[in-house]
């Protein structure tokens, strides 16, 4: 496997990277996006799957209403679309492009997620995508997790494959999946069955860790596994209005309960057995200043490195919650935000990624492992592809860092995208 002319590739990924980064989408929404990626794998003369013919919908989670996704489609044709392939996708985003090599071999699979992050873009002089002109364009998104940096990694080793298709056999899927970032997208895809005849599956990550440190440009670590269960809940806590002076005593203060709730799960001790996550990351209550809150929302989640860890955390989460709501005598509702499972990079999966490293000049460092720190759904994958059998790999890739993951001024080594493609095609040339 060999790319002719790597300067022409790393232009070629700098220019979507950042056309993808000005036009960010966050989950659900990817219309642009998906648009993007499907005309690009047609023209290559891959079998392109859209809508329910790529995802069953399961799992999706917080995905927008009727009236929302028309909105997020009509901004997406506004900013460069095909309307045509947008009318195939039934307001489901996400591609999976199949290439048939011509020759009987084992079925690859590489997952790359497309979905951008809420949030708002640094726009200071110092910040790259700001002082060079690709800061997003759509406000109140941002990709600042590399997301952009995955999708133009595939867009690139799709356009490497079937320059190499000579040297490759058996069939490769590109899964560009929706919907990373809390909202359940690989589960429609596997429950789809794409997953189901992948007999080596990976998946790759900019800018992940290694023994708690940044793995910085030229590093990479095989494969992760480290990846936590992670559990999602939304809470509404509905209370009673009433005058803080005049009328205290009729009230029933949601805000004060909801505080409460807060504070007491970030209280929950530690599990012996493994790591424990809790984290309440948005709370909103009440209509003024002088009217006791009669509701509050929240949103939390549970991650532990085990099911049985994970488990833990919940229970005592949802019973604080729960006592919290009893004590202050207000209503509780608790409704599911989705799950995301642990996995494992497994031994095989690993030593596959690290024989090919060895053919990437770029890689200077090679680590068995990388740290992800938290969860991905990925894993979703990965446990379909091993329990079948198959082998399979999260790969870390380092990358020098402005700004950390998902804070304003990310921003990574365009450089290591480059090298990314070039190790992702030797591994599809192994046999």
């Amino acid at each position: 496997m060999r790319i002719a002319d790597r300067a022409q590739l790393h232009e070629a990924l700098v220019t979507d990277r950042r056309d993808i980064h000005r036009h960010p989408e966050v989950r659900w929404t990817e219309f642009r996006t998906t648009s993007i990626v499907a005309s690009r794998l047609l023209a290559l003369g891959y079998a392109v799957h859209l809508g329910r013919d790529a995802t069953t919908g399961a799992g999706a989670v917080s995905r927008p209403g009727k009236e929302a996704l028309r909105r997020h489609v009509a901004r997406a044709v506004d900013q460069g679309a095909s309307p045509e392939i947008l009318d195939q996708t039934e307001d489901y985003t996400g591609v999976v492009g199949e290439l048939d090599c011509g020759r009987e071999g084992p079925t690859l699979a590489y997952r790359f997620d497309i979905d951008a992050l809420p949030g708002r873009e640094a726009d200071g002089p110092q910040h790259l995508p700001a002082r060079e002109g690709f800061r997003s364009v759509n406000e109140g998104c941002v990709h600042a997790c590399g997301h952009d940096g995955h999708t133009a990694i595939g867009l690139g080793l799709a356009q490497q494959l079937v320059e190499n298709r000579a040297g490759l056999s058996g069939r490769i899927r590109l899964i560009f999946q929706p919907s990373e970032e809390g909202g359940g997208g690989a589960r429609g895809i596997v429950d789809r069955g794409w997953l189901d005849e992948v007999d080596r599956f990976f998946a790759i990550h900019l800018a992940l860790a290694h023994e708690g440190r940044p793995m910085g440009s030229g590093d990479l670590g095989a494969g992760s596994v480290d990846f936590l269960d992670s559990r999602r809940f939304d809470v509404c806590y509905t209370g009673r209005a009433a005058h803080p002076c005049g009328d205290p005593h009729n009230g029933r203060n949601a805000l004060v309960a909801a505080c409460g709730a807060c504070i007491n799960v970030h209280a929950i001790p530690p599990h012996g057995e493994g790591l424990l996550r809790v984290n309440v990351g948005r709370l909103s209550a009440g209509v003024s200043r002088n009217t006791i809150a009669p509701d509050a929302r929240f949103e939390l989640e549970v991650r532990g490195e085990s099911a049985r860890i994970a488990d833990y955390g919940q229970r005592r989460v949802l019973r604080i919650v729960e006592g919290v709501a009893a004590a202050h005598e207000v209503e509780c509702e608790i409704t599911s935000a989705g799950n995301t499972p642990s996995g494992r990079s497994d031994g095989a999966g690993i030593a596959i990624v690290k024989e090919a490293a060895r053919q990437v000049a770029w890689f200077r460092t090679v680590h068995d492992h990388a740290q992800v720190g938290g969860s991905d759904d990925a894993t979703e994958m990965m446990n379909r592809v091993q329990s079948r059998g198959g082998k399979a790999a999260y790969i870390g890739v380092g990358a020098d860092l402005a700004g950390g993951l998902h804070a304003a001024d990310f921003d990574f080594d365009e450089r290591a995208m480059a090298a990314t493609v070039e190790l992702l095609l030797v591994i599809a040339g192994k046999p």
